[in-house]
C-alpha cells in the first residue's frame, strides 16, 4: 500500500508541485496550530484555577493572545487548503488524462486488436477521469487530518505518555479496515471492466446519430436496450455483494476505533482518580481526546475513499509505465523522404486471436512512380497488405523493406509522414469542412489555398462552397448549425484529405466506392496527373477502375496468385479474368453504346476487404448528375 501512496504522490507532484507544496505547508502550519491551541488551553486552565484559588496568573493574558492567534492561523490555513485543493484536483486530473492519451496514442494498431489492452485502457481512462480528483481530495484531507492527529498526539504525550500510547492504537483498525475495503472495490472494478465496455458500447449505439437509422430500420431498440439492462443488473448484483463485504470491514474499523477511544477515556478517568493528573491536565487531555476522536471519525470515510482509489491509481500507474517501452519500440532512424522501391520479402501476418493467416509469404516489389492495383475477393488480404505498407502493422515473419531498409528498424512516425492513406471506412470528423481536409497534412501550409486546390482535385469544391458558411461549416448536424453530407460527398472530402498530403506513397482503399460513374471516371482519368511522381497503391473491387494500372496484383486467401498488366492477366485466363467477366456480365448488350470506355464498367457492391459494407450513393449521385450507372441491366461488353 505504501507503494501505491507514493505513486499517487508522484502523480500529484508531477501535475502541480507548487500547489502541492503550498497545501503541505498549510497542513503543517495547521498541525502546529493544533499543538499550540492544546498547550495554551492547558496554560489558560491552570491560570484560571490559580486565580480561583486566590493566586496570581501573570502569563494568562499572553496565553489568551497566543490561543487566539493560533486559532486564526487554523482558520486561514484551512481556507488556503480548501482553495488550493480544488485547483490541485483539476491539475492532477488533466495531467493523468494527458498521460493516458500519450500511452493510447503510442500504442500500435495491433494493441487495439487485443481485448486485454482494451480492458486496461478502459480502467485507466475511467480512473483518469474520476479517480485523480477524488484521490487528491481524500489524500490532502488525510494528510491534513494526520498532521492534526500527530500534533494532538504530541500534545497528549506532553500531558501523559500513557494516554498517548493508548490513542496511537486507533490507527490499526482504521488502516486495516480501509485497505481491505479498497481491495474489495478494486476487485469489483477488475471483474466488471469487460462488461462495462460492452454496456458503454450498447449505450453509445442507442444514443448516437450514426447507428440510429439501422437500429430503427430493424427495430433493434428493444433488443439492444434489453441487453443493456441485463448487463446493468449483473453489474448491480456484483456491486451489492462487494458493498456487503466492504460494509463488514467498515463496521469492524468503526467498532475497533471506538473501542480504542473508549479505552483511552477510561485510562484518563483512572489517571485523574489516582491523582496522576491535575485538574487542568485532565481537562486539557479530555478536550484533546475529544478533538482526536472527532478527527479520527471524520477521517474514516476519507480513508476508505482513498484506499478505494489507491489500487485503481496503482493500476493506472502500471498502465502509464508502458510509455517508455512504447517509445523504445518506436525508436529507429528516420528514413529520407522518397524512395526507389518497396519490397515485401516472404511477408506473413496473422491478426490477434485469428486462426488463419491474413497474409502468407507475400513477395512483391513496387517501383517508385508506379500505379499498382490490388484486387481480389473479400478477405483476400488487400487491406491488410496496405496496412503493412503504411507501417500500421509489423509482419509476423518476413520483412517490408524501403530501399533495403526493414521498416521495423526505422522511426514509424517518419515513415507514416511519407504515406497518404485513404481507407474505405474513413472518419467523418465533426469539424469544419476546411479542417476535415486540412487534417490530411496538419503540419503543412496553413494557408487556405492548398485546401481548396485539394478539394477541387477531388471534386468537392463545388458542394463545399455552397454550404451556409462555406468551408467553415461544421460537417455534422450535432454541433451548432452544422450540416451533414451524402456518403458520396464525404468520400470526395476524404479524397481531398489524401490529395493534400504531400506523400511519396499514396494508398487508396476503395476510393470510389460511393462515387457515381462520371465522378469515378474523372478520378481515375486524373490519378496519374494528380499523383505525378508519386507511387500509388490502389485497392478496388471494381476491376474496370484498375485496368490501366502499371501492375495488377491478384490476391486470394492471403496469397498472391497472379500479377501483371491487365492484358497479360486477361490472356492468362485465370482468377483475374474470371472475376472481370463476372463483373462485366451485369451489363446488357443493348447498352454497349452507352459505355464510352472500359472504365465505365463498375461494381457497385461497395464492400471492403474485411467484408464490411458501406452505404453507397451511386444511384443518388448518378441521378443528380444525370448519369445512370447502368448496373443491373445484364449485358456483356466488348472486352479487348
Amino acid at each position: 500500500m505504501g507503494r501505491l501512496i507514493l505513486a499517487a504522490i508522484r502523480l500529484i507532484w508531477a501535475a502541480g508541485r507548487r500547489d502541492f507544496v503550498i497545501v503541505m505547508v498549510m497542513d503543517l502550519l495547521q498541525g502546529l496550530g493544533f499543538f499550540v491551541l492544546i498547550r495554551q488551553a492547558q496554560q489558560m486552565l491552570s491560570g484560571l484555577i490559580a486565580i480561583n484559588a486566590g493566586q496570581d496568573a501573570p502569563g494568562l493574558a499572553v496565553n489568551i493572545v497566543i490561543f487566539m492567534f493560533a486559532n486564526m492561523i487554523g482558520v486561514l490555513t484551512q481556507a488556503v487548503i480548501a482553495n488550493r485543493k480544488v485547483v490541485l484536483s483539476e491539475l492532477t486530473a488533466i495531467h493523468v488524462c494527458g498521460e493516458v492519451l500519450k500511452v493510447a496514442c503510442l500504442a500500435d494498431l495491433s494493441d487495439f486488436d487485443d481485448s486485454r489492452f482494451h480492458d486496461r485502457l478502459q480502467r485507466a481512462a475511467t480512473s483518469a477521469q474520476t479517480r485523480p480528483s477524488r484521490m487528491v481530495q481524500s489524500l490532502v484531507t488525510i494528510v491534513q487530518t494526520a498532521v492534526a492527529l500527530v500534533s494532538i498526539w504530541i500534545a497528549l504525550l506532553t500531558v501523559q505518555w500513557v494516554l498517548a500510547v493508548c490513542v496511537a492504537l486507533v490507527v490499526v483498525p482504521i488502516w486495516y479496515g480501509g485497505t481491505r475495503g479498497g481491495d474489495q472495490y478494486f476487485g469489483f472494478v477488475r471483474k466488471t471492466t469487460a462488461t462495462d465496455r460492452s454496456r458503454t458500447y450498447l449505450f453509445g449505439l442507442l444514443t448516437t446519430r450514426d447507428p440510429a437509422k439501422e437500429i430503427r430500420a430493424f427495430n433493434l431498440a428493444g433488443y439492444l436496450s434489453g441487453t443493456w439492462h441485463t448487463l446493468m443488473n449483473q453489474r448491480l448484483d456484483l456491486l451489492r455483494a462487494t458493498l456487503r463485504r466492504r460494509f463488514r470491514w467498515s463496521v469492524l474499523s468503526s467498532v475497533g476505533s471506538s473501542v480504542v477511544i473508549a479505552l483511552s477515556a477510561t485510562v484518563l478517568v483512572e489517571l485523574n482518580r489516582r491523582h496522576y493528573l491535575t485538574l487542568a491536565q485532565t481537562a486539557t487531555a479530555a478536550g484533546a481526546l475529544l478533538l482526536f476522536s472527532q478527527k479520527v471519525f471524520d477521517s474514516m470515510t476519507l480513508t476508505t475513499d482513498f484506499f478505494e482509489s489507491a489500487p485503481l491509481m496503482g493500476d493506472l500507474d502500471e498502465f502509464l509505465a508502458l510509455q517508455p517501452t512504447l517509445i523504445r519500440n518506436r525508436a529507429g532512424r528516420a528514413l529520407p523522404r522518397g524512395f526507389e522501391a518497396i519490397e515485401l520479402d516472404d511477408v506473413s501476418f496473422t491478426y490477434h486471436g485469428a486462426q488463419r493467416r491474413a497474409l502468407h509469404e507475400i513477395n512483391l516489389r513496387i517501383q517508385t512512380g508506379q500505379v499498382v492495383a490490388l484486387v481480389g475477393e473479400n478477405g483476400s488480404g488487400k487491406t491488410t497488405l496496405a496496412k503493412l505498407l503504411a507501417g500500421l502493422y509489423a509482419p509476423e515473419s518476413g520483412a517490408v523493406r524501403v530501399d533495403g531498409t526493414d521498416l521495423r528498424t526505422v522511426d514509424q512516425e517518419t515513415w507514416r509522414e511519407s504515406v497518404a492513406v485513404l481507407f474505405q471506412d474513413f472518419i467523418r470528423y465533426a469539424l469544419t469542412a476546411e479542417e476535415n481536409i486540412r487534417i490530411g497534412a496538419v503540419t503543412g501550409d496553413p494557408d487556405f489555398e492548398p485546401v481548396r486546390t485539394a478539394a477541387i482535385a477531388a471534386g468537392a469544391d463545388e458542394f463545399l462552397s455552397r454550404l451556409p458558411e462555406g468551408y467553415r461549416t461544421i460537417l455534422s448536424p450535432q454541433f451548432g448549425a452544422g450540416q451533414d453530407l451524402s456518403l458520396g460527398q464525404w468520400q470526395r472530402v476524404a479524397l481531398a484529405r489524401a490529395f493534400l498530403r504531400d506523400a511519396p506513397l499514396v494508398i487508396l482503399d476503395e476510393p470510389t466506392a460511393s462515387l457515381d460513374v462520371r465522378a469515378e471516371r474523372a478520378l481515375f482519368d486524373s490519378v496519374r496527373e494528380l499523383y505525378h511522381g508519386r507511387t500509388v497503391l490502389l485497392i478496388s473491387h471494381r476491376f474496370a477502375t484498375v485496368w490501366t494500372a502499371d501492375h495488377i496484383v491478384v490476391l486470394r486467401d492471403g496469397e498472391i496468385v497472379e500479377q501483371g498488366t491487365h492484358s497479360s492477366l486477361m490472356a492468362a485466363d485465370g482468377l483475374y479474368a474470371e472475376l472481370f467477366a463476372i463483373q462485366a456480365s451485369v451489363f446488357t448488350e443493348t447498352d454497349i453504346d452507352d459505355v464510352d470506355d472500359i472504365s465505365d464498367i463498375s461494381d457497385t457492391s461497395g464492400t471492403s476487404d474485411t467484408g464490411d459494407t458501406h452505404d453507397t450513393d451511386d444511384y443518388a449521385d448518378a441521378d443528380e448528375s444525370g448519369v445512370g450507372s447502368g448496373a443491373g441491366r445484364g449485358f456483356t461488353p466488348h472486352v479487348e
